[in-house]
C-alpha cells in the first residue's frame, strides 16, 4: 500500500481551488458591457439625432455579436479546471433568465411600442441585480457597489418618460458600463493579482 502525505494532497487541492478564483468565462462581464453601451448608445443615436425610430431595435445586434464571441471565450476558458458550486450555479441561473426575459420582453415590448415606459428601465434593473448577486456570490465588493448603482440609474431612468424617454437608452449604456464593464476589469485585475 503506498503511503501518501495528508498535508500534500490538501496543498495540491488548495492549489486547484486557487486556480479557480476567477469563474469560468470572466471576461464576459466587460465583453457583454461594452457591446450593450455600443448598441445602445447607436440607437440612442439613430433616434435622437437622425429621428429613426427603427433605432431602438439595434439591441438585436448584441446577442448576434455577443453569442458567438462568448463561445470563443468560453472555449478558450475551457481548458481550466473548475468547481461548480451551487453558488456558481445560481448566477449562472440568474443571468440565463436575466437574457431571457431581455429578449424576450424587448420584442414584446417593442411589438406593443411599450419601450418608451418600461422596457429599458427594467434593464437597467436586471443588468444592476445580476451585478449586485454575482459581486455577492463572489464576494467582491467592487461588483457589489456598481451592481448597485446600476439598480439607482433604472430608478432615477423610469423618470425619463413622454419626450424624455429616449434619454433611458443613455441610462442602458451608462449602467452597461458601472455595472459591467468596470467590475469585470476590476475583477480580472483583482484575479491578476492574487496569482
Amino acid at each position: 500500500m503506498e503511503q501518501f502525505d495528508a498535508l500534500e494532497v490538501i496543498a495540491r487541492t488548495r492549489g486547484k481551488v486557487n486556480m479557480d478564483d476567477q469563474p469560468s468565462g470572466y471576461k464576459l462581464f466587460p465583453m457583454w458591457g461594452w457591446l450593450s453601451a455600443f448598441f445602445y448608445l447607436l440607437g440612442f443615436v439613430l433616434v435622437k439625432f437622425f429621428g429613426l425610430e427603427w433605432g431602438v431595435w439595434t439591441w438585436i445586434g448584441i446577442p448576434v455579436v455577443g453569442a458567438p464571441m462568448m463561445a470563443i471565450i468560453l472555449k478558450k476558458d475551457h481548458e481550466r479546471t473548475h468547481i461548480r458550486t451551487r453558488r456558481s450555479k445560481l448566477v449562472l441561473d440568474y443571468w440565463i433568465f436575466a437574457a431571457c426575459i431581455i429578449g424576450i420582453g424587448g420584442f414584446l415590448f417593442g411589438f406593443l411600442g411599450l419601450y418608451e415606459m418600461v422596457e429599458n428601465p427594467l434593464i437597467c434593473i436586471l443588468v444592476g441585480l445580476g451585478a449586485f448577486i454575482t459581486g455577492e456570490e463572489l464576494r467582491f465588493k467592487p461588483m457589489i457597489i456598481c451592481g448597485a448603482l446600476g439598480v439607482g440609474i433604472a430608478l432615477g431612468s423610469f423618470l425619463l418618460q413622454g419626450e424624455l424617454w429616449v434619454w433611458q437608452l443613455l441610462c442602458v449604456v451608462i449602467t452597461s458600463l458601472v455595472s459591467l464593464v468596470l467590475p469585470g476589469y476590476m475583477f480580472e485585475k483583482d484575479g491578476i493579482q492574487r496569482t
